[in-house]
Parts: C-alpha cells; sequence; structure tokens
C-alpha cells in the first residue's frame, strides 16, 4: 500500500471512530494499531501481538475483544470493507 492510500485510510478510520458505536469503535481502535504495524514491515511479532491473538481475542469483554479482533485484522493486513 502506498503512502497515501495508507495516510488515506488512518483518516478514514479515524472519522469511523468518532461516528461509529462503541464496540465499533474498539474494533476499529485496534485495527489502526494494527495496520500500522503491518505497514511498518518489521518481520517479527511484537509480545502483544500473541498476547491479542490469544484468549482475549474472544474474552467475555466485548469491548476488549473487538479491540483484539481489530488489531488482529490490521496485523494481518485486512482491508476494511466500505
Amino acid at each position: 500500500m502506498d503512502e497515501k492510500t495508507f495516510n488515506d485510510l488512518l483518516r478514514n478510520v479515524d472519522q469511523m471512530i468518532q461516528t461509529s458505536a462503541p464496540e465499533v469503535a474498539e474494533y476499529l481502535r485496534g485495527y489502526r494499531l494494527g495496520i500500522i504495524f503491518h505497514q511498518s514491515g518489521i518481520e517479527e511479532d511484537p509480545e502483544e501481538h500473541f498476547y491479542l491473538r490469544g484468549p482475549h481475542a474472544g474474552n467475555s469483554d466485548r469491548y476488549l475483544g473487538a479491540f483484539a479482533r481489530g488489531y488482529c485484522d490490521g496485523c494481518n493486513g485486512a482491508l476494511l470493507d466500505d
């Protein structure tokens, strides 16, 4: 993804966070951090990547679970649906 497309994506995510329901906003916050990690091109996964991919992705706290799912999707380079 080129720099302009990446910056546009981050801007869109920021706008969506402001207007989304709380659980969706948490997903988007996680996604934003994950896509930044993905775009950085670092080959090694940080410790929190493994932490969030574990049992926390299905945590009983729906907001933490949403954040974890968003982070994992971002780290995997998934693009958001419009």
